[in-house]
């Protein structure tokens, strides 16, 4: 038997015990993966094969539910001990690290070498605390073979070596510092999916080539706009959302985009940053021109491209978005 986060004891006959351990063993890790890892882990005294179950589960969720009744000192033994005793690969790493102090990010490090060499394919770093200082992402990282990336208060400052993620499919990054040199500027990234970038700085010597992204969000990145001149060939583009609070950034031709991105759905702007030359529609003549303001093109754009009316087609809304350093803007 075992009892639950809840105090309720679960108990377990033989034969339901035989009947769930029957199952494959990828069934099962997907059933752990629906429970706390506290629960995930009494499961393991239900019997030896159990305990080895558990402990083989290539997906490790250590998030901030798991760490709202802890010290940080219990958290580092815990997640020490987790990782010490895991068989197998570890393909997909979420953790919350946030109430570890920065004087204590070492052990963080130690924590992602052995992550880098044991299959890791996804890889989340959560650091939402806005008083604890940016974590900086270990060079291990950058050798690995990721498909997802997602961190929050991170330093991104890979070694002269680093080219880019040859497999990521979703890179994610909020508060994401970027401190490169002339041979890190530019990032291949030939599977790369979704783009998104909140709140984060170090973008004006960036240079991202993603031929196949399908979604590309820059959000309140400051004064170092990303250059967007590789994304001109990303022609399978369908999602293209940035939202600046600087008045003085560029603005840009709605024609250029669309004759780059021939299948681009979904456009979201500030309207300091979008610059027409064609016909403007009269549901625009009352929008009033607050920073955080953001303007909605949904319509099929591909649709009415060759039209000189292209605006008049499309249905316009405008919505304030507020923009948080934890959670960032509400689209």
């Amino acid at each position: 038997m075992a009892m639950t986060d809840s105090g309720n004891i679960l108990a377990v006959g033989g034969d339901e015990l035989d009947r769930l351990t029957d199952l494959p063993i990828n069934v099962i890790h997907q059933i752990q993966d629906h429970m706390s890892i506290e629960d995930a882990a009494r499961m393991s005294v239900l019997s030896r094969t159990w305990r080895y179950i558990w402990a083989s589960n290539p997906k490790l969720v250590l998030d901030t539910q798991f760490f709202t009744k802890r010290t940080p000192s219990d958290i580092i033994d815990i997640i020490s001990t987790i990782l010490l005793q895991h068989q197998g690969a570890i393909k997909s790493f979420l953790v919350d690290i946030s109430k570890i102090h920065s004087s204590q990010h070492s052990v963080v490090d130690e924590w992602m070498l052995p992550l880098s060499r044991n299959g890791l394919m996804d890889l989340s770093i959560e650091n939402q605390n806005s008083g604890n200082a940016p974590y900086k992402l270990p060079s291990c990282v950058y050798g690995v073979g990721l498909e997802s990336l997602v961190l929050s208060n991170c330093i991104f400052m890979p070694p002269c070596s680093f080219r880019g993620f040859h497999k990521l499919k979703r890179l994610h990054l909020m508060q994401v510092s970027f401190e490169l040199d002339v041979a890190t500027s530019s990032l291949w990234m030939p599977n790369l999916e979704k783009l998104s970038l909140t709140l984060c700085s170090g973008l004006r010597f960036l240079n991202i080539y993603a031929p196949k992204v399908l979604s590309l969000t820059l959000l309140a990145c400051g004064t170092d706009p990303l250059n967007m001149g590789p994304f001109m060939d990303s022609e399978k583009l369908q999602i293209f959302s940035i939202v600046s609070l600087n008045r003085q950034d560029k603005a840009v031709k709605l024609t250029d985009l669309l004759s780059s991105w021939p299948n681009l759905s979904l456009l979201i702007t500030t309207k300091n940053l979008l610059k027409s030359d064609l016909q403007k529609p009269t549901s625009m003549s009352g929008i009033k021109k607050r920073p955080h303001e953001v303007t909605t093109f949904a319509c099929n754009l591909a649709k009415h491209r060759k039209s000189s009316t292209l605006e008049s087609r499309m249905l316009v809304t405008s919505r304030f978005v507020p923009i948080t350093a934890n959670k960032g803007p509400v689209l």
